[in-house]
């Protein structure tokens, strides 16, 4: 009976690593004309956005992160967080979600433009680098600022720490609960409850 119970359980186990490397493949990525990030709403509405956001961007006195979240409110209701420190830039931030209780510290970019998800209890240490877009270049008759874009949205799930300095890269997903040393660069899928490190990032070791 016993024999039964350890087979079982080791085919569940076998499946759910199965379901979890499947989940964690590579996010999908898609081609955007050069046109459509420089749209006359696109142009209009990040003008108008930094035009405000500038006023208080660097500001470093106390609860002035309630300053730079008001104002990101005006141009989108899916940012939930007020732990926004300064020097933060957030590229199209009504192509970006964040949860409750997340922090975004000294000079964290996040480039919006391919869509972000951030959950709850996010740590997201200095100077981390969100990259939703990159240039397309495989047509060598054309000069790459011509070339259009390839972008891929971001996952990062709940209760992530991502160390100071990362570099996450289009169309990845850092999974529930995981720990990213510093200066990573992430470039594949990091699974739940991962403790990973490295250029280019890799797992060390599970947290469970």
């Amino acid at each position: 009976m016993k024999a039964k119970e350890d087979v079982s359980s080791e085919m569940i186990s076998r499946s759910q690593e199965r379901e979890q490397k499947v989940r964690y493949n590579e996010l999908s990525v898609i081609r955007k004309d050069k046109a459509d990030m420089r749209s006359f709403k696109n142009l209009f509405l990040h003008g108008l956005y930094f035009a405000l956001y500038s006023l208080v961007k660097n500001l470093s006195f106390p609860f002035s992160n309630y300053l730079r979240y008001l104002v990101i409110r005006i141009f989108t209701s899916s940012i939930h967080t007020t732990y926004i420190s300064e020097g933060v830039t957030i590229f199209f931030p009504w192509n970006v979600q964040i949860g409750k209780k997340s922090s975004l510290n000294a000079g964290v970019i996040i480039d919006g433009y391919g869509h972000v998800s951030i959950g709850k209890g996010v740590r997201i240490a200095a100077y981390t680098c969100i990259n939703t877009a990159d240039h397309a270049f495989d047509d060598l008759d054309t000069l790459i600022m011509d070339q259009g874009y390839i972008t891929g949205e971001v996952i990062i799930e709940d209760n992530v720490w991502i160390g100071a300095g990362t570099k996450i890269n289009k169309g990845i997903s850092v999974g529930e609960g995981s720990v990213i040393g510093s200066g990573s660069v992430i470039t594949r899928c990091i699974p739940s409850f991962s403790v990973a490190a490295g250029v280019p990032c890799r797992i060390i070791r599970p947290r469970k």
